[in-house]
């Protein structure tokens, strides 16, 4: 949570994942207890355009749910449409299992997710891919977190492209667009860490 409180601005973002650290931690000590606990979907949607720090926060993310023990490794495994859809048909649910036998114990973040079903509901491939990845959602609950990024616009269609996939995601951070002030902050620290006087 330091690291996430040092990034700058993302103002929204950083309370979003406090408040769900909160919750998550509420409920492991329940569960310590021998109370009854709610079983929340873990999956993310990040919304926001290329540069504004996504990335950034799925590695911080799957390193706080690491240490709540959510998660055995917490890494996390980027990926797109490339990695995940094939060029042949019977293909795409190899592949797409491939890269989430990778992301076990960890996170797979799908970046540009809405690009799985670019060409609409006629892409089988992209189609064959979403359905592959819905399955080992629920299968792998307990070991693998999906965070899909992207324009927002998009992703709404994106999640509407399957009725299973948007039941699975509970939780949608808004990426704001940096201020200038804020690109400016990033610029005088980059600069400090490469040892460059502005």
């Amino acid at each position: 949570l330091r690291d996430l409180d040092e990034l700058i601005g993302l103002e929204r973002v950083k309370k979003e994942v406090k408040t769900l650290t909160n919750y998550l931690n509420l409920q492991q000590r329940r569960r310590e207890a021998s109370l009854p606990e709610q079983q929340l979907s873990l999956h993310m949607v990040f919304e926001g355009n290329p540069g504004t720090g996504k990335t950034t926060v799925a590695r911080i993310v799957g390193r706080i749910f690491k240490l709540l023990g959510l998660l055995k490794r917490g890494h996390l495994i980027e990926t797109d449409r490339a990695g995940m859809v094939a060029e042949y048909a019977g293909q795409t649910a190899p592949k797409t299992h491939h890269k989430i036998d990778e992301a076990l114990d960890g996170i797979l973040f799908i970046d540009e997710a809405y690009s799985l079903v670019a060409s609409g509901h006629e892409d089988a491939y992209g189609l064959e891919a979403v359905q592959a990845l819905v399955k080992r959602m629920e299968d792998d609950r307990r070991r693998l977190v999906v965070i899909i990024a992207g324009y927002p616009e998009p992703i709404d269609q994106l999640l509407h492209s399957n009725p299973g996939l948007s039941s699975r995601f509970n939780t949608q951070l808004r990426f704001d667009d940096y201020l200038p002030t804020e690109l400016a902050r990033i610029f005088q620290l980059r600069c400090e860490a490469n040892h460059y006087q502005l």
